[in-house]
């Protein structure tokens, strides 16, 4: 009988990682207040593209031995894109917001 891989620490420390801007939306009242607070947002969102990275390498690893990966390759990739796919959409929006000059910020008052 052969025995599953088990996942390296680096897989562990990934997952643990990617849970860290949920974890966060949760005891502070949501993902808004999160990335309302942009050096915070900037930090997690690095961070959690790093572990989706790390999953991401031992996939190609597992697809490259041709053996299937392990379910929490699968669980670090799916966490952190829900996150890394919030925070490039509320990017775009602020960029968009910027470019073309929606908010009062950028123009002068109305008289």
């Amino acid at each position: 009988m052969v025995l599953p891989r088990s996942p390296s620490y680096e897989l562990f420390i990934a997952f643990v990682v990617s849970i860290i801007p949920h974890a966060a939306a949760l005891f502070v009242g949501g993902y808004g207040e999160v990335i309302t607070n942009a050096p915070l947002a900037v930090v997690i969102t690095i961070v959690d593209a790093v572990a989706v990275v790390i999953a991401y390498l031992q996939f190609r690893d597992d697809s490259h031995a041709r053996r299937s990966s392990h379910w929490l390759v699968w669980a670090t990739i799916a966490v952190g894109a829900v996150w890394l796919i919030y925070a490039v959409f509320v990017g775009i929006v602020l960029l968009l917001g910027q470019v073309f000059c929606i908010s009062s910020n950028c123009r002068g008052p109305i008289r």
